[in-house]
């Protein structure tokens, strides 16, 4: 089954950000980041469930995902998501030191 994946205001605005952290740093290297974002967010197109639950869903007894990516640096950063029906919505973008979300950072 193919899902369709939306990326919430609040995932787009975590992504910007963090693409404009790296270009302040390497221009190349936040054009490289975006595309694994952007890989990584197709890759919930096909079997959004395979990925493992995330810590934000214990807290709030929600069935929170995520999808760890990293770059050719080796930085993990993770889409934060959840499943209804056939739509994946990720809820956040979280960068390498970031701490967890609390429950009212989550769409």
């Amino acid at each position: 089954m193919a899902y369709t994946v939306r990326t919430l205001s609040r995932a787009k605005n975590d992504a910007q950000q963090i693409y404009n952290w790296i270009k302040d740093r390497s221009p190349d290297g936040a054009i490289r980041w975006w595309a694994a974002f952007r890989d990584a967010c197709r890759s919930l197109e096909q079997g959004p469930e395979r990925n493992s639950l995330a810590v934000e869903g214990e807290q709030s007894g929600r069935d929170i995902r995520q999808l760890l990516f990293k770059t050719r640096r080796g930085r993990y950063y993770r889409l934060v998501y959840v499943i209804a029906e056939d739509e994946v919505h990720v809820l956040r973008v979280r960068g390498p030191g970031q701490p967890d979300l609390l429950p009212d950072e989550i769409s």
